[in-house]
């Protein structure tokens, strides 16, 4: 099953949206809405995902220190921008952290393709990272090969399982117990096309941050109960990236973690904070 990013599914369009709850930022010729709550250091930074996708998230972890999120260049709130890259989201990270008077050092949490972006951010800045959240590490499982060619009145039917499954954030357990003002949300945020990641993309930060390990960087890998091939080998190899590395399993969850089991997410970033005081 392949879980590169929260798919989400086709929904009507909603007219019209709430005012953005944080600040728009300039991230270089266009705005990018930054969110931030709660008091404390270090700053936590979520990438990934809507801003409001971590409602649930952000109010737990605003209890013990500052806690950001953001909606990339394209998406919710925020300006269109250029067209994603590796690079260009790293920087329109660090850009968004500027302009909105965060100090480093931080610590950095990536959902699925975030999770990416994240670790670039961390080789590009590492003197600005303290600690390091992966959730749901973007995954590209390893291709299937095409079934045999065989015509005639007993072919096989298409090898169903080739097809790729998408799982959106309103088929994760719990979706229905959000704020209805979040769901709304989530609708309207569809209705504009937002500018998501794809496998290519993941693939180029892939290959871009090669064997780039971080040392005894403080690590803690967010996991669900993916059994499709390569996914355990990826959590090993996450886990193995860093001298000080945690593992926290989400069993309930498909890809949303922060909407189906949002405590999970809450005790690995109180995890990842902790380090950071010792």
């Amino acid at each position: 099953m392949i879980r590169l990013c929260a798919l989400l599914s086709l929904v009507p369009a909603v007219a019209f949206a709430q005012a953005p709850p944080g600040t728009l930022v300039d991230a270089g010729g266009y705005r990018v809405h930054i969110y931030c709550t709660g008091a404390g250091t270090p700053t936590v930074m979520i990438v990934g995902g809507f801003s409001f996708d971590w409602a649930l998230v952000q109010s737990e972890v605003a209890k013990f220190t500052r806690v950001c999120t953001y909606d990339a260049s394209g998406t919710a709130w925020s300006d269109p921008g250029p067209a994603p890259t590796c690079p260009g989201r790293v920087d329109e990270i660090h850009r968004v952290l500027a302009g909105a008077k965060i100090d480093p050092p931080y610590v950095l949490a990536g959902f699925s393709a975030g999770a990416l972006f994240t670790r670039l951010y961390t080789r590009e800045y590492p003197k600005d990272v303290a600690a390091l959240v992966l959730i749901d590490h973007a995954y590209l499982p390893p291709p299937v090969a095409a079934p045999p060619a065989i015509s005639g009145p007993d072919s096989p039917p298409v090898l169903i399982s080739a097809t790729p499954i998408e799982i959106g954030v309103d088929d994760e357990p719990g979706f229905e117990e959000l704020p209805q003002s979040v769901r709304d949300l989530q609708q309207w945020a569809m209705s504009r096309n937002p500018v998501r990641p794809d496998a290519a993309l993941a693939r180029a930060c892939i290959s871009e941050l090669g064997t780039t390990a971080l040392g005894s960087l403080p690590l803690v890998v967010v996991s669900t109960a993916n059994d499709a091939p390569g996914y355990a080998e990826l959590q090993k190899s996450l886990l193995a990236l860093s001298r000080s590395s945690h593992q926290f399993i989400a069993a309930e969850s498909f890809h949303s973690i922060e909407i189906s089991q949002p405590e999970v997410v809450v005790r690995a970033i109180r995890q990842a904070v902790e380090e950071t005081r010792k």
